[in-house]
């Protein structure tokens, strides 16, 4: 259980008088499946607090919590996490007889999404019992769960709806406005912005109003219209119904400027529920996490958006919480529930934050365990920063190790700084959370069989989760920018499965499409490419993990690499041990080595050194002996800069035994 403690009020600056409500509404908010059970939802939680904040008896509930202890954790998760999801819309077209009606597909569908039934076979179920979870199953638990007493006590119900809840979020209210005509509807989230939402509300009539947009101030607001009377329509960022049945395209919403003005995220009801229903049964054997929001909007993205991103649908403008606010929001949370697992739900880790909140963590005694997405060019200090504060996962999209498809992306980034980061994330035991993508226009196939050559040079350092095709996806440039010459754009074909309904146009609803790219690799270029992944993966896998490390002595130091199965040492002496540990921290050239070996009086041949028998070391000289680490695969170069790949043996951070990038206690 959860533990005491009050909620702080928000500061009312942030929202017009008219959220100010005449008398109290009893409001629900409802988390479907397949929302991920390990964590609370934030969206239901920041919502709940700032309803609370008017007076309004605001509650979440969790059916998503509910289903996941009936069907077991392992399935509900297979479900949840499926890595081809957004190709057969699975978690969505099982709830199409709850929420639609339609039986008769079964089989086409799994003809349509053959890797469907063996991702079930996986998991114990095979296709008669995913027939009866969609046919019988699924539509008595929507019955039942709309029939409880809860409902009758509420004057509003909303639900959030992001990723693969929205069907099942559509079937209970379909059946609430059923047994209650005059319970008023809501539905907001991912799901629902842009287009999306207006194209719902036109073909769902037991919606009664959408929210389109940030959430914060707009619900408040039609809460407070409801309870005073008044028809919510016409606020900035609810659509609603005209009286003749026509329905609004809302003006904007209001965006929350001034994050510190967010409330704390209520997640009581969250551990309410996961206590009644065990732990155990409903998340099984992963990690209870919190989830928490320092920004909003993406400070790279408002420069150059990622061409395939299509995140941050309308306002790309960063906006972060003041560190202060940042690490008490996070005290009191991990004080209230007791979890020290936490993933901020940012789009992007502010750089600002390395100085203050994270240096503010590495001094605490807490034994956080945080997650966060960051920005690709992170130096080896702000690694180890990150690793100190506790952040034991990042996700840095990545997406290629092609300094050209990279380019192609917007990334800013290059295939060396990529790299840097996976050497140094390894050696301070910082995992990373990444893949890499194809089908970008104006690709080559040099830019993955090149990938592919690159692959057995860095089997000591964390793998990829795999190599996909991009997804093109509402919102993204590649998407809403027609000098890409993206053709042939439709809606993914599992819409039509997923969403059986006459009238409903799925190239409004769909936030995944087909498409025909222009210019790019071909197929066997690319799968030459997962082929090296995957045996990467394999060697990362097995019980003797390649390694490349290095021991460091007075004036020498010596490598050690039992990559591809075989066992090397090697010795550098002199100044040619110094000029390899210039290139580890980042990508120098060989200028840059030359004039910092002179600069540290390195530049002299000695001790194995060469360079003309104790003179000065020529430029020439650095050059060769750098080009002859990279053709012996132990440095790379680009553009005339090079990166060393060995790690040192010493341990990243004190007090962590091991080899490079192992902390005790492994992922916590």
């Amino acid at each position: 259980m959860s533990g005491g403690g009050e909620l702080k009020l928000i500061d009312q600056p942030l929202f017009p008088p008219d959220c100010v409500p005449a008398k109290p509404l009893r409001i629900g908010l409802v988390n479907m499946p397949w929302a991920r059970t390990d964590t609370p939802s934030i969206q239901c939680g920041l919502l709940q607090a700032a309803l609370r904040s008017f007076g309004h008896d605001a509650r979440s509930v969790y059916p998503n919590l509910e289903l996941s202890a009936e069907l077991g954790a392992d399935l509900y998760e297979i479900i949840t996490e499926a890595p081809s999801e957004r190709v057969h819309l699975f978690g969505e077209w099982l709830f199409g007889t709850a929420a639609f009606g339609v039986t008769e597909d079964v089989e086409d569908y799994r003809l349509r999404f053959p890797e469907v039934a063996e991702m079930c076979s996986a998991a114990g179920a095979d296709w008669d019992a995913v027939a009866d979870l969609r046919c019988r199953r699924l539509p008595a638990w929507i019955d039942e769960l709309a029939a409880r007493g809860i409902w009758s006590e509420l004057d509003i119900v909303g639900f959030t709806s992001t990723f693969i809840q929205n069907v099942a979020a559509l079937a209970l209210a379909r059946r609430l406005k059923e047994y209650r005509p005059g319970l008023i509807v809501v539905f907001g989230g991912a799901n629902y912005d842009g287009d999306m939402g207006p194209e719902y509300l036109r073909n769902f009539d037991f919606i009664d109003y959408v929210v389109v947009g940030e959430g914060d101030v707009t619900l408040p607001r039609l809460a407070a219209a409801v309870a005073r009377g008044a028809d919510p329509t016409g606020i900035p960022g609810v659509c609603g119904r005209t009286p003749d049945g026509r329905v609004t395209t809302p003006s904007p919403g209001t965006r929350t400027r001034d994050m510190d003005q967010l409330p704390v995220p209520d997640y009581d009801d969250y551990f309410t529920a996961l206590e009644a229903l065990g732990r155990d049964r409903v998340i099984g054997r992963n990690t209870q996490r919190l989830l928490v929001e320092f920004s909003r909007g993406c400070w790279w993205g408002a420069k150059h958006h990622c061409t395939f991103c299509g995140l941050n649908a309308l306002g790309m403008q960063y906006r972060a919480k003041s560190p202060a606010r940042a690490m008490a929001e996070l005290e009191e949370l991990m004080r209230r529930h007791r979890v020290l697992a936490v993933d901020a739900v940012d789009n992007i880790l502010d750089m600002a934050y390395l100085d203050t909140f994270c240096a503010g963590l590495r001094g605490s005694v807490w034994d956080t365990a945080l997650f966060f997405e960051v920005k690709a060019n992170l130096t080896r200090d702000q690694v180890r920063l990150l690793a100190e504060a506790g952040v034991w996962k990042i996700q840095p999209g990545l997406e290629s190790l092609s300094t050209h498809v990279l380019g192609l992306m917007r990334k800013g980034s290059s295939r060396l700084l990529n790299i840097r980061l996976l050497k140094w994330a390894h050696y301070y035991g910082v995992r990373v959370d990444w893949n890499l993508l194809a089908g970008f226009p104006g690709e080559t196939d040099e830019d993955y069989t090149g990938q592919a050559a690159l692959v057995p040079l860095l089997t000591h350092l964390e793998p990829p989760a795999g190599v996909g095709r991009i997804w093109l996806e509402r919102f993204s440039p590649y998407f809403t920018d027609p000098s890409f010459g993206m053709g042939e754009i439709t809606p993914k074909s599992a819409y039509r499965f997923a969403f059986p309904v006459p009238g409903l146009d799925h190239s409004r609803i769909a936030y995944f499409f087909d498409y025909r790219a222009p210019d790019v690799a071909s197929p066997d270029s690319v799968a030459e490419l997962a082929k090296a992944v995957d045996a990467w993966g394999r060697a990362w896998a097995s019980a003797d993990r390649p390694t490349l490390t290095y021991r460091r002595g007075p004036d020498w130091l010596t490598l050690f690499d039992t990559r591809g199965g075989l066992r090397r040492k090697t010795t550098l002496a002199g100044w040619r041990a110094q000029a390899y540990e210039l290139c580890g921290d980042a990508p120098r050239s060989a200028a840059r080595v030359h004039r910092e070996l002179a600069g540290r009086g390195g530049g002299e041949g000695g001790a194995g050194g060469g360079g003309g028998g104790g003179g000065p070391v020529e430029r020439a000289e650095v050059e060769e002996f750098l080009g002859s680490c990279v053709a012996h695969g132990i440095c790379l170069e680009e553009d005339g800069k090079y990166l060393s790949l060995a790690l040192p043996l010493r341990p990243g951070l004190p007090g962590l035994p091991g080899r490079p990038g192992e902390r005790a206690g492994g992922d916590r």
